[in-house]
């Protein structure tokens, strides 16, 4: 189920643009305002994600991949 609930938000990111930048800023609260209920172990593992996500990199490659790892298939739109 973690897996599932962190490729679903992966996934969103991908996805929605707005919903990327808001979880950049404000993790918290780009998941409460888009129904996302994670415990503190999915919290964690978001963070770890969103930190490691370079300013300078391309972000949304990178979500591709790391979707790939939690089972998601998800490709550039």
């Amino acid at each position: 189920m973690r897996n599932e609930m962190i490729g679903a938000v992966v996934r969103r990111a991908i996805e929605h643009p707005e919903f990327r930048r808001k979880l950049m800023e404000s993790p918290q609260d780009a998941l409460q305002s888009h129904g996302f209920a994670l415990e503190s172990a999915e919290m964690e593992e978001i963070e770890k994600i969103r930190t490691d996500l370079g300013a300078g990199d391309d972000v949304e490659q990178r979500l591709v991949d790391i979707a790939g790892s939690y089972g998601v298939q998800a490709g550039r739109q």
